[in-house]
């Protein structure tokens, strides 16, 4: 029986608790997120468990840079976390292609019936591409990177880095640096910031990133936070993420659509067509995300509650 994709539940961390408990709370949910889709993406055709597992894995990614400044992650483990995370990537651009990009495309443009035909052929492209996450979290490779993460988590592997003051730093109250590490997070997403209109897909995937880490950071604390205020932030953070999230779909759907452009001569016209239209539509959305900046920025960090 194949199980269906699991997704994060909202963290609840207690108002006494340590900075060290607090990311082994954090950590724990961050694995079992991984861990839980890891039947759906070997066994699954539905994307969804590849797509929840690659969010697990971002919330891991966020959790271990937000701490670092307490319990360093080794070098070892963060250069298998960056094989996991691109094995996992290739397949899920090419999911999102098949399953929202062009499907978006043909409702939008019923007209063109040749899409159709377009869709079909990167759905059997992604279809196979799925085989390289699948085999990856077979591996021996991730069996062995989850072990290690578990135990370094259960065995507070951190510790054996730090110095006395290092490990009595550890035992402060969570609390008291949430406030700083979402500032930490918020200067981050600032400095990334550029004239929108002229950015490049590379400084606009570097602001996306910001902003997602902001947002997972926020998520992570958003129990200990003033509600009202907290809602507020992620929903306007929320929404500049989105725009930023799509626009990088759209320039890997333009990636993927060129070679298909390339190596399917038959749907040659089709691809042309789709990455005009996705071109079009990109400038225009990209527009608009002067207004969601100016949102967000205009809205205060929440306090703690």
């Amino acid at each position: 029986m194949i199980t269906a994709a699991l997704k994060s539940t909202p963290l609840v961390l207690d108002r006494s608790v340590t900075v060290e408990d607090g990311f082994r709370v954090i950590l724990i949910d961050c694995l079992q997120q991984i861990q839980g889709n890891a039947i759906s993406v070997v066994q699954s055709s539905d994307p969804e468990g590849l797509h929840q597992m690659r969010v697990g894995l971002r919330r891991l990614r966020t959790a271990l840079c937000v701490f670092a400044p307490w319990m360093p992650c080794p070098e070892l483990l963060r250069q298998e976390l960056d094989w996991l995370n691109s094995a996992l990537g290739a397949a899920r651009d090419a999911d999102v292609l098949a399953d929202g990009t062009l499907v978006n495309m043909i409702e939008a443009c019923p007209h063109r019936e040749d899409l159709v035909a377009l869709r079909d052929v990167a759905s059997t492209i992604a279809m196979h591409m799925r085989q390289q996450p699948a085999d990856a979290v077979s591996s021996e490779r991730y069996a062995r990177l989850m072990l290690t993460l578990g135990e370094w988590c259960e065995h507070a592997g951190w510790q054996a880095s730090l110095d006395k003051k290092g490990i009595k730093a550890l035992t402060q109250p969570l609390r008291r640096h949430v406030r700083r590490i979402l500032m930490r997070r918020h200067d981050e997403l600032i400095k990334r910031r550029t004239k929108l209109a002229g950015a490049t897909p590379q400084q606009l995937h570097q602001l996306r990133i910001a902003a997602k880490k902001a947002r997972y950071a926020t998520v992570f604390f958003q129990s200990m936070l003033a509600t009202k205020p907290a809602d507020r932030y992620l929903k306007r953070l929320g929404a500049l993420q989105d725009a930023l999230g799509w626009l990088n779909d759209a320039a890997s759907a333009d990636r993927l659509l060129g070679e298909i452009e390339t190596s399917h001569p038959n749907i040659a016209r089709s691809a042309s067509f789709a990455r005009g239209y996705l071109c079009a539509v990109r400038e225009q959305d990209r527009a608009g995300l002067g207004g969601l900046w100016k949102r967000y920025t205009a809205v205060e960090l929440p306090g703690m509650a």
